[in-house]
């Protein structure tokens, strides 16, 4: 197809085909020629040049605008070649090298899948069409690419992975760009930064597997395999994402098949990549262990049913696939940390005002008379699998699915915290250096301060919380202090001290900050609504062999 074709048939297309929707007033494209728009510039044959012809397009629109308002009709045309012209040289190299690598994948019998980068024109309007400058590949593992439990590449994967890594060698992309490119245009093309990102499912991590060490092994063995092929090591970045950024159901084979993946991003710049991760989001109903239906009473919760007792002089909160039932209250004495004095004044820090413990439901509740009672927070009987957690629809996805998601847009209940488990991931680093790349953006209400509640007559507070924008990133563990029979006491210490694991998901309405104790508390959900400084966090807890529910309100502090 030539560079007129395009032009001629956008202009058909926005002649013949632009109509006014007589329902909202807006110009649309007409039913008649969405097959044949979609035929050109969404075509499912990855060969099919879409971006040069999107390129073309949009440049010779663009340009034609200018042309006319500047020159009148014969600008306008002129201005459209003009704007053809420079698409077509921005959409090439990412035509040229997404065909290359689906050629590879077919001839290797791998499943692949791509997506292009996009991002807005520095200081544009949220008119300005954003500009394409990477592409994002999702190649699903084959059974036999790893050497099973380890991050060593079997032959044949590293035969395919090396075909796949030359198509981002300098080498490669320089000679991928048009003949008229300029010294600048071949200068950034050897500069690219690329990210590879090894992802697994959730089978892996509830049979004890760490998968997030294993995925940061596997993605910086993929890593290497693109240093050899001239990527320079300083231009290549990896991760081990384990199971925190599912692209598709975890619940079904097929999921679990397409979220164990090896990823490849590209961009021009580590400032590109920097915006690239922040804008990471997952999907909550994807997780399988945390997406439950609200309306099944009759579902128990996966706990497991073995009594245990644990006293502690240094507690270390470690990520536990299932909830831990308790026939003894839990004494820990106080941690060297809690012994500081900067940690003894923190409770008059972070207590909220009257500090009020929970108010007792309609059913029998326990109450901290109850002799032998260890931590005691109130509420009343754990029923069922708990309280669930309603946060709105799920976030927009910052890249694709391999899979449509038939929920897409719905509002999302999950399951409260018992039966789930923490999902770990590893920071990105840089081949060459092994620098972790630093978190810039953090979430709203997530940014450091503590937050405080009075459950029962105790002081629950979470220090430090803080979690990344980017959804992949490690959510730094917060500090959990729980001050017993708190009364105001600005000198007494905590009771209770330990760094703990935390889940995060993220709706339209709320955020779900999920925490891990395995200690006076089995769990605890923190949901903190969008844009509000007040949270309800639901705690759970096991007291004289029966498990309890309390919910109080948490501020930020």
């Amino acid at each position: 197809m030539t560079i007129r074709t395009p032009i001629v048939l956008g202009v058909a297309l926005c002649v013949s085909g632009c109509a006014i929707n007589p329902q909202t007033g807006q110009p649309e494209v007409a039913a008649s020629v969405k097959t044949q728009f979609n035929s050109i510039f969404n075509s499912d044959d990855p060969c099919s040049n879409n971006d040069r012809n999107i390129g073309i397009a949009v440049g010779a629109v663009a340009g034609g605008v200018i042309g006319y308002l500047a020159h009148g009709a014969k600008g306008a045309v002129a201005g459209a070649a003009v704007g053809a012209g420079g698409g077509f040289l921005v959409g090439h190299a990412l035509d040229a090298r997404r065909c290359e690598l689906y050629r590879i994948a077919q001839a290797n019998g791998l499943k692949l899948a791509s997506a292009p980068i996009t991002q807005g024109k520095p200081g544009g309007t949220g008119a300005d069409k954003p500009s394409t400058v990477g592409l994002d590949v999702q190649l699903e593992n084959k059974s036999d690419e790893f050497i099973a439990g380890t991050a060593e590449l079997t032959p044949q994967a590293r035969r395919y992975l090396s075909q796949i890594a030359n198509q981002y060698s300098p080498k490669t992309l320089i000679a991928a760009l048009p003949a008229d490119a300029t010294p600048d245009q071949r200068t950034q093309a050897s500069a690219r930064k690329v990210l590879i990102v090894g992802h697994t499912d959730e089978n892996d991590s509830s049979l004890g597997a760490d998968t997030a060490a294993l995925s940061q092994q596997r993605a910086k063995a993929v890593a290497k395999v693109f240093a050899d092929a001239g990527v320079p090591g300083q231009n290549i970045f990896y991760q081990g994402a384990g199971d925190t950024l599912p692209i598709a159901p975890n619940a079904t084979d097929q999921g679990r098949e397409e979220n164990q993946r090896v990823q490849i991003v590209d961009v021009p710049t580590e400032a590109d990549l920097q915006k690239y991760l922040s804008a990471r989001t997952a999907d909550p109903a994807n997780y399988r262990f945390a997406n439950a239906s609200a309306a099944s009473p009759q579902h128990t919760r996966s706990v497991e049913r073995k009594d245990t007792a644990a006293t502690s002089t240094d507690h270390v909160a470690t990520a536990k696939p299932s909830v831990k039932r308790r026939s003894k209250p839990v004494t820990l004495a106080k941690s060297a940390a809690a012994d500081s004095a900067a940690t003894d004044q923190s409770a008059a820090a972070i207590a909220p005002a009257n500090a009020p413990a929970a108010a007792p439901l309609s059913h029998p509740t326990l109450t901290s008379a109850d002799p032998g009672a260890g931590y005691n927070f109130g509420g009343t009987p754990t029923a069922g699998n708990g309280i669930p957690v309603r946060l709105g629809s799920a976030p927009k996805s910052s890249s694709f699915s391999l899979i449509s998601n038939a929920n897409a847009g719905s509002p999302m209940t999950l399951n409260s915290c018992l039966g789930d488990r923490p999902h770990v991931a590893s920071p990105v680093r840089n081949l060459a250096t092994e620098q972790a790349l630093n978190v810039r953006d953090y979430l709203p209400g997530f940014y450091g301060a503590p937050w405080a509640a009075g459950l029962g007559g105790n002081l629950v507070a979470l220090l430090d919380v803080r979690v990344p924008s980017d959804a992949g990133s490690p959510v730094p563990q917060p500090e959990l202090k729980i001050y017993k029979d708190y009364a105001g006491n600005v000198s007494q210490k905590p009771s209770y001290s330990a760094r703990v694991p935390v889940n995060v998901y993220r709706g339209s309405d709320a955020t779900l900050y999920r925490v891990f104790v395995d200690g006076p508390m089995q769990c605890m959900d923190l949901v903190v609504p969008v844009s509000k400084p007040r949270a309800t966090g639901n705690v759970y807890y096991t007291n004289r062999s029966m498990d309890y529910t309390a919910s109080g309100d948490f501020a930020l502090r």
